[in-house]
């Protein structure tokens, strides 16, 4: 109890931070992470929206979001587990327009001795704080589903590693969350884990539920800015370009430079490293890395000095590129005739896990934007590169 006792003012401490301060005027909203640790092995961290000038609404958001998260819960066992014992929260997730969504995961004794991986999120309408449900992102629930059931079914499935533990991936779970490029399913550990243990996850692009998606005026997903994410226009292909001079796609957690070491560390590998000409391409287990790759060096057998010298996009949406719709005639018209464009026959493809066909070379700061698209003129693959 000693333990327990000397963490109680920082506990207390945390606890009257959760709540929003008000009166308190910002330029604009922002997530912020709050939370404590109590040891190496011990920590809780969440979100917590700031900037809110409406103080009741404020303090509903914040509320709504421990609440979702499980935060409180989490901190009570924090405190049982002081002297001795694991446990990790973190957090993934932001604000899009006039919506906060994100994801908690709790690793280690979460409920009793017992090791697991637990997924919560938390969805909420920063207009008035009401709990986003699923429905409400679509025009036709029923359909959505379907959607999603069959991507899953279609796409996922088979990707999947024989060796997982648990690998049941429907019905859809009723965790989620989402970003500018997609919905993420979050999964009990028990249905789906990783290689690594972990409770799963599966992002599904917004263009793969596009036929279902609301976009009307005042929608959730106009709000976000799905709008853009699946329809390329010149404004989009500006919004790609400036994306890429910084050496990021949009819905990934890397950019180029990056530790290769850390992001492994970090997010877990899903396959041992594939080779492809003149370096290695790493698949993470991590949902924002589904269909995913990041390209480094191969000048050793470890990677503890590579870093990310490229970012491979072979499904999913960015910015109005839509991996196995759009055409080349779609993106020469939006962003422009490339600085280069190349023929990429079989003994190339195959080199570079491609399938023959064209590349476009578009110059983005220090970095080229790659485009491939395969015979029939279909994007297939986006790559950022130095």
């Amino acid at each position: 109890m000693k333990g327990f006792f000397r963490f109680l003012p920082v506990i207390c401490l945390v606890l009257s931070l959760m709540l929003p301060a008000g009166g308190c005027l910002a330029e604009e909203l922002r997530v912020e992470d709050g939370g404590v640790d109590l040891s190496e092995q011990v920590s809780v961290h969440y979100p917590a929206v700031a900037g809110m000038t409406d103080e009741e609404l404020s303090g509903k958001v914040n509320n709504r979001i421990l609440e979702d998260l499980r935060i409180m819960k989490y901190l009570e066992r924090a405190t049982a587990l002081i002297s001795g014992g694991e446990l990790k929260v973190g957090w993934t997730g932001g604000i899009r327009g006039s919506v906060f969504s994100a994801a908690a995961w709790a690793e280690g004794e979460v409920e009793n001795p017992r090791t697991t991986f637990v997924w919560t999120a938390a969805n909420i309408d920063l207009r008035d704080g009401h709990e986003i449900l699923l429905d409400e992102l679509f025009t036709d629930g029923a359909e959505a589903r379907e959607l999603m059931e069959g991507f899953l079914e279609d796409v996922i499935v088979p990707d999947m590693s024989a060796h997982l533990l648990n690998s049941e991936v429907l019905p859809l779970p009723d965790v989620f969350r989402i970003d500018e490029t997609g919905l993420v399913l979050l999964y009990p550990v028990d249905r789906l884990s990783t290689l690594s243990d972990r409770a799963g996850e599966v992002r599904i692009g917004w263009n793969v539920l596009r036929p279902a998606l609301d976009l009307g005026e005042d929608s959730i997903p106009t709000r976000m800015g799905v709008g853009e994410m699946i329809s390329l226009t010149p404004e989009s292909g500006e919004k790609l370009k400036a994306s890429a001079a910084e050496g990021t796609l949009p819905g990934i957690p890397a950019r180029m430079g990056d530790s290769m070491q850390e992001l492994t560390d970090r997010y877990r590998m899903l396959t041992d490293p594939d080779g492809y000409e003149n370096g290695r391409m790493f698949a993470l287990e991590d949902g924002s890395f589904s269909g995913v790759f990041l390209l480094t060096d191969d000048l050793s057998r470890d990677w503890k000095n590579s870093r990310v010298e490229g970012i491979r996009i072979d499904r999913g949406c960015a910015w109005g590129l839509c991996v196995g719709e759009t055409a080349r005639g779609e993106w020469l018209s939006a962003l422009g005739e490339p600085e280069n464009t190349a023929e990429i026959g079989e003994e190339k493809a195959e080199a570079n896990r491609l399938v023959p066909g064209w590349c476009d070379y578009y110059r983005c700061g220090s970095y080229q934007l790659r485009l491939y698209s395969d015979s029939d003129g279909i994007l297939v693959s986006v790559v950022l590169a130095e």
